[in-house]
């Protein structure tokens, strides 16, 4: 299983590629879409452009299960992927290439995982 080192990720089982200084893109992990089965639809429920951490912002279903999708950190969503709506399962093929949301926030990266802590996680 391929987990990038210049990520951050969630227990939720999400990263986070920095953009700048407080802007991250958002998808999830390998892990989680090996968990999740042939992706076939991905629910964002935005009802606002802020969100705080642990805030249900979604679902991804798959043919293994429903994935829900949490807030990683307090943030401003500044754009949605929406090619992931025409082509979900693209995630499946390469889950780092393929984000879901991209925020801001003034945070930074407190509480999210380094690449040793996620891997620690998985095992």
């Amino acid at each position: 299983m391929f987990i990038p080192k210049a990520l951050y990720y969630t227990e939720n089982h999400l990263w986070l590629r920095q953009v700048g200084l407080y802007d991250y893109f958002v998808g999830i992990t390998d892990f989680a879409q090996k968990e999740i089965g042939e992706i076939s639809l991905i629910e964002l429920e935005l009802n606002c452009e802020h969100m705080k951490k642990e805030i249900l912002w979604g679902s991804i279903y798959g043919t293994n299960q429903t994935f829900s999708l949490l807030a990683p950190i307090d943030c401003k969503v500044m754009a949605t992927n929406a090619i992931m709506d025409a082509n979900p399962s693209s995630i499946n093929r390469d889950p780092y290439k393929h984000w879901l949301l991209r925020v801001s926030t003034v945070v930074g990266n407190y509480g999210l995982l380094a690449h040793e802590e996620y891997v620690a996680l998985i095992r």
